[in-house]
This record gives structure tokens, C-alpha cells and sequence, in this order.
């Protein structure tokens, strides 16, 4: 059976959680955040980010890498388009949404607001997540408005650029702050289009679920809402900050 070691919380690991439903594989999952991951998950993980994905003897690291090791192995049905020219547009929005909505939506959106208080009790700097809401995160949301149609998705058939963008959102929802429709109207559109597929709307559950939920008592939240969670765990009680303590 597959493994994923990572959090629901982490858009990076709903990414690769949606690819498996899409292509029906089983999984567990050991659903710790980098922030509390012990030295031995630094071992699989040498820069210590989720999601990992354990596949026999394959340790897969990164959502992209796992996004194509996962196509290429087990391809039906493809999370990508059929022509050249599409797949080429999904693998940049993917790259898009990897980096600059990591870093506009995930770190200086949601790391700010809820993990950096939270976790580390770093003072929460509204001013600046608003200042941060109308430059970064303003400018990302008029460029996925400029190419996103007005029906069905971003690529064609829902897949890997859908995915990729969508899972981000979230990140965002938990610091309270949602696109407006009378802004970006397209963009508002296919955001619902996105989250309401059947592929997406399990990830999302759990990790509506788990963010509410301290990260010592995720294991048993996880097994509560129906998730296969591994029998060992990389889990540690003590937080790690660092640089190379990311998600990715």
C-alpha cells in the first residue's frame, strides 16, 4: 500500500491526496507537519517538507516529483491533458501555484496569521497581511482571472493545473480571507467548480477537520474520520523551526 507522511492541512499534500482518489489507490497516511517531524523522518525527508511518498521501495519526495511518478505509474486515468500544448499549461500552472501561491498563499497568508502564532507564538501582524492581501495576493488572483475560463476548467478536463491551484485557496480560507466575486468573477466561478469535484471534496473534509485539531491529537482525528493512518509515526511533541522546515 502507498504511504503519504504529511498533513491534510498542507495544500501540498491535498494535491497528491486528490491525484490518488482520482486514480483510485489506496493509501495510509502519517499525517504529522514538518514543524513536528523527528530526526528519523529527516532521513526520508532531507529537507524536511511533506508530502513523502512510500511506494515499496520508492521514497518519492516533493508533490510535483510524486504528481509525475504517480502518472507514469499507474497513468489511467491521466491528470493531464491530451495535447502537448495543454500539458505544457498544466505543468506551469502546477509550477505557478508550487511557488508563487506557496509563498503568497501559505507562507505569508496562512504561515503568518495561524501557524507562526500558533505553533511559535509569533504576534500576529494584521497590517501586514492586509498590506499583503492587495499587492501579492491581489496581483495572483488578476492573473488566474485573466486565463481562467468562463466555464468548465483551466486546462480542459479537470485535472492537474485544477488541482494544483485549487488546494492553495484553502490556505487562505483558514487566515479569513476569500476571493471577491465581484473582483474576480471567473476565477470565483471555477474555484467553486473546482472544490465541488468529487475528487476534492474528501481531502478538503479531513482537512477542514485536522486544522481545527492540535497537532498532538491529529493521529487519532485522522483514524476518527475514516483515514488509514500508519502504525509508526514520524511525529514529534516538540516543535522545529528552521530554514529548511518547509512545505513543499
Amino acid at each position: 500500500m502507498i504511504t503519504i507522511i504529511g498533513n491534510t492541512v498542507s495544500p501540498y499534500v491535498r494535491k497528491v491526496l486528490v491525484i490518488l482518489g482520482m486514480k483510485g489507490l489506496d493509501f495510509e497516511i502519517d499525517p504529522i507537519t514538518p514543524f513536528y517531524g523527528n530526526d528519523d523522518f529527516a532521513k526520508i525527508s532531507p529537507v524536511r517538507r511533506i508530502p513523502v511518498l512510500i511506494d515499496g521501495d520508492a521514497v518519492v519526495n516533493d508533490s510535483s516529483v510524486i504528481a509525475q511518478y504517480l502518472e507514469e505509474k499507474y497513468p489511467a486515468p491521466s491528470i493531464l491533458p491530451a495535447t502537448p500544448e495543454a500539458r505544457a499549461q498544466a505543468r506551469w500552472l502546477e509550477e505557478f501555484a508550487d511557488s508563487r501561491l506557496g509563498d503568497a498563499f501559505v507562507w505569508k497568508g496562512f504561515g503568518a496569521v495561524v501557524v507562526a502564532p500558533a505553533v511559535f507564538g509569533t504576534p500576529r501582524d494584521i497590517d501586514a497581511f492586509k498590506r499583503h492581501l492587495e499587492s501579492d495576493v491581489a496581483d495572483i488572483c488578476d492573473y488566474l482571472e485573466s486565463l481562467t475560463p468562463a466555464a468548465g476548467y483551466l486546462t480542459g478536463a479537470f485535472g492537474l493545473a485544477d488541482i494544483s491551484v485549487a488546494v492553495m485557496f484553502s490556505a487562505m480560507r483558514y487566515a479569513r480571507w476569500t476571493p471577491d466575486p465581484a473582483r474576480w468573477p471567473k476565477l470565483v466561478a471555477w474555484l467553486a467548480r473546482a472544490e465541488a469535484h468529487p475528487a476534492m471534496s474528501g481531502p478538503r473534509e479531513w482537512s477542514d477537520a485536522l486544522i481545527k485539531t492540535h497537532p498532538k491529537d491529529q493521529r487519532a482525528k485522522a483514524k476518527e474520520i475514516g483515514l488509514k493512518v500508519t502504525e509508526r509515526s514520524y511525529f514529534t511533541a516538540t516543535p522545529r523551526r528552521g530554514p529548511m522546515t518547509v512545505i513543499g
